[in-house]
């Protein structure tokens, strides 16, 4: 494009609103506050018989929850339509001071993890979604079909046009996948080749090979062993570069659902994750190379070099922070399906199967935990996917949600949560705690919904508008932002000659590549004098913010 296409999204909000009435300048000024708005804390309970099916007809006697350990009461409570709908007749309901749970709208991603996803079962993936695309659905759902390959890409904006996701899926499944499974399984082959070559040189003894006679090594295998272990230090480096990154990406996609007001839920499409990048390629490479005298110091400490890499605390810190902004984790993994590469089976220096079926355990561990600890559950990419994506499905619709006003606001803290449930035999399934965030970290992420998603609320009739757009040598534009705000709709703070307000402003930009500036924050003061109040309050504050900005499409926040 020679140009620039400017879409705006106004994203404020204000803890409280105060309107100053106009004061005879010999009276004393008094100072108007609002009260502070205290967000609630809503936590979905999924509650399930012994075989796994839903509840149904409990009712707020029925809930007891605890943030710390400590009891808390329960200020509104909702029962889904596939719980409440089955509730026997005469069920005592909720008490009418209790109000329905806020924010029941659902807002699902499907995310696939290229980088860890290989073509067999991504396609498999993609045709049963379709399916579950196409049945009965929750209502009030919003799906995001979104791409990460390195690189996070959204195929399709929140939508509740199922049909427009599964052309979206359609154009997915033309891309082509990438996976670190292809440089492990390289590896792991040259380690076989290396071992079949002394092998043969020695007379089809590996071991005896390998040592060479005499006590001396064979110099190419204990020049190969070498070598690939060096190889095996840079993808476990890489691969954990590679992960951090990924998480980092999903972090900042989890932070703008949290802008979203409703239930978030991820499902992730994903053969699985190294939790230990290398650890099998190091302990295939012990097994291979034990024998040679130069290498066998670093054969024996292969299992151990692999824990330099261990990643578990970074998946905690995801569930963490997923919970922290009530997103549910939706894992789908292959669960050991189809995971041994079928190298060859006589080998006599490497258990490949057992260590691939170890791998497999580890990564499958790693996410059916992320996934309880966000309330979510782990699938198995199989055959019977499109039942469990029912299972799915009904589940979504099936659920009590509880909300409760915390004793705090805005501290940081992670806090635990604990529900129960009166009955024999119910399991119960929520997420396990979450993050009281700062009244700045949530102005942050609604920013961010609003710039990544387009969608925002403006209960302050804020205007927002762009000025003309004019060429900079360098071959961006400079692009006048024109805000405007109701003075009435300030908190004004009376001083002996004047009332004073201020205006906080945070701004991102979203081009047409999906990439995000780095949010600015702007604070303005807005001062008024006592004699101007009156005509004031009727008027609009005025600001500009000039934004240097590459050429194409973008969406301002």
């Amino acid at each position: 494009m020679t140009g620039t296409t400017f879409r705006a999204i106004i994203c404020f909000a204000a803890a409280g609103v105060a309107l100053v009435g106009a004061q005879e300048p010999e009276e004393p000024l008094a100072t108007f506050f609002a009260p502070l708005e205290v967000p609630l804390v809503s936590v979905e309970v999924y509650v399930s018989d012994q075989a796994g099916k839903p509840v149904p007809g409990l009712t707020l006697a029925d809930f007891e929850i605890l943030e710390d350990g400590k009891p808390m009461s329960i200020s509104h409570f909702y029962a889904a339509p596939g719980v409440a709908e089955a509730a026997p007749e005469g069920q005592a309901q909720p008490d009418e001071d209790v109000g329905g749970a806020p924010d029941q709208d659902l807002y699902l991603v499907i995310y696939f993890d290229d980088t860890n996803l290989g073509r067999g079962r991504r396609q498999s993936a993609i045709e049963h979604l379709r399916g579950f695309l196409s049945s009965e659905l929750p209502p009030d759902l919003m799906v995001m079909l979104v791409r990460y390959d390195g690189r996070l890409s959204i195929f399709q904006e929140f939508t509740d046009d199922t049909d427009e996701v599964v052309r979206a899926l359609a154009s997915l499944q033309q891309n082509a996948s990438n996976t670190r499974k292809l440089d492990e399984d390289r590896m792991l082959r040259e380690m076989e080749n290396a071992a079949t070559a002394a092998a043969l040189s020695g007379g089809g003894d590996p071991l005896a090979a390998a040592a060479g006679s005499g006590g001396g090594a064979d110099p190419f295998f204990e020049t190969r062993g070498s070598s690939l272990l060096q190889e095996i230090d840079s993808y476990a480096e890489q691969t954990v570069q590679r992960t951090r990154t990924s998480l980092a990406n999903q972090q900042n996609l989890i932070r703008s659902l949290s802008g979203l007001s409703g239930r978030k839920a991820m499902l992730v499409v994903t053969d699985g994750v190294e939790v230990r990048p290398g650890e099998l390629l190091y302990r295939a490479w012990g097994q291979t190379f034990e024998s040679v005298p130069s290498l066998s110091i670093d054969a024996r400490a292969a299992f151990t070099r692999a824990f330099r890499n261990n990643l578990q605390p970074d998946f905690d810190e995801l569930a963490r922070f997923a919970n922290g902004h009530r997103v549910s984790f939706y894992n789908l993994s292959a669960m050991g399906q189809g995971r041994a590469r079928g190298f060859s089976a006589e080998s006599r220096l490497m258990d490949e199967q057992g260590l691939f079926v170890e791998q497999a355990m580890n990564e499958d561990v790693t996410m059916a935990y992320t996934a309880g600890l966000t309330g979510g559950r782990t699938l198995v990419n199989s055959p019977a996917l499109s039942e469990q994506l029912e299972k799915v499905s009904v589940e979504l619709a099936s659920y009590y949600s509880l909300a409760f006003e915390p004793a705090h606001v805005g501290d940081g803290k992670y806090h635990r949560l604990e529900v129960r449930v009166k009955g024999e035999g119910v399991k119960v399934r929520h997420r396990e705690g979450y993050m009281d965030l700062p009244q700045s970290e949530r102005m942050t992420d609604r920013t961010l919904a609003a710039a990544v998603h387009g969608i925002a609320d403006n209960p302050l009739g804020i205007g927002l508008s762009n000025g003309e757009v004019t060429p900079r040598d360098d071959g961006t534009y400079l692009v006048p932002v024109i805000i405007t705000v109701p003075i009435g709709q300030l908190v004004l703070i009376p001083s002996e000659e004047e009332h004073q307000g201020r205006i906080s402003i945070l701004l991102t930009v979203r081009d047409q590549r999906g990439d995000l500036s780095a949010p600015q924050r702007r604070e303005y003061p807005v001062p008024v004098r006592n004699a101007d109040l009156a005509a004031a309050l009727g008027q609009n504050a005025g600001f500009t913010l000039r934004l240097a900005v590459r050429p194409g499409r973008q969406r301002i926040a």
